[in-house]
């Protein structure tokens, strides 16, 4: 998975933003729209936590039905069950 565009912009979407402990803000990304998904994840697990159980549910809150996921939410939730996501 580590080779595959997707779950890699999405890690360094929430890079770029500064969502992850012990890593600065920066310019890491170059795909948007992963960035946006794991970014609204990261959201969303904060407003329900109960979603890390669920990551197909959590795709579909972040980029609705219709869109087929590329494991972007695997990255979102290992970090978040890993404490590496801010609170």
């Amino acid at each position: 998975m580590q080779d595959k565009g997707c779950p890699k912009s999405a890690f360094l979407g929430l890079c770029s933003d500064g969502v992850l402990v012990d890593i600065p803000a920066g310019d890491y990304c170059w795909s948007n729209k992963n960035k946006e998904y794991a970014i609204k994840a990261v959201d969303a697990l904060k407003a329900n936590r109960f979603l890390v159980t669920q990551p197909e549910l959590l795709w579909k809150k972040v980029a609705g039905p219709s869109k087929s996921h590329n494991h972007q939410m695997d990255v979102v939730v290992a970090l978040w069950n890993a404490g590496l996501v801010r609170d």
